[in-house]
């Protein structure tokens, strides 16, 4: 039995590695929200609480079974004509993302977007102004 779970990991292990960075990826950006939020309760003296902590590992589980069977779609439904994984990344990508940037916002004060952009921007954007 045991050389049979073995075999079913390692073939499981084998069969997702196409998408391991899409994986990780969420993985990261999951925990960067929760970093972020952690910062940015604190900073608004809000209570830690399990029930918000519980969320993020209710919403990692979701996130990466949503990645699996979008691949899983991807590849043995769809025949790779749509890059479902690619459209699943994305979209968790840019959810994760936003709220990373509004928890970044509180804790900074400001618009960081806006900051960064004035910042990169050209010398000569405000003679133009």
């Amino acid at each position: 039995m045991k050389s049979f779970l073995q075999h079913l990991a390692i073939s499981a292990v084998a069969a997702l590695a196409p998408i391991k960075p899409v994986i990780i990826t969420v993985g990261v950006l999951v925990m960067a929200d929760l970093i972020s939020g952690i910062w940015a309760a604190v900073k608004r003296k809000e209570p830690i609480t399990s029930a918000a902590l519980g969320r993020t590992v209710t919403k990692m589980v979701v996130y990466q079974t949503a990645v699996v069977t979008g691949f899983l779609l991807q590849i043995h439904l769809l025949g790779n004509a749509l890059p479902v994984i690619n459209i699943v990344g994305g979209l968790i990508g840019l959810v994760e993302f936003k709220s990373f940037l509004e928890n970044a916002n509180y804790i900074v004060g400001g618009d960081i977007m806006k900051e960064i952009l004035r910042r990169l921007g050209s010398k000569n954007d405000d003679k133009l102004s």
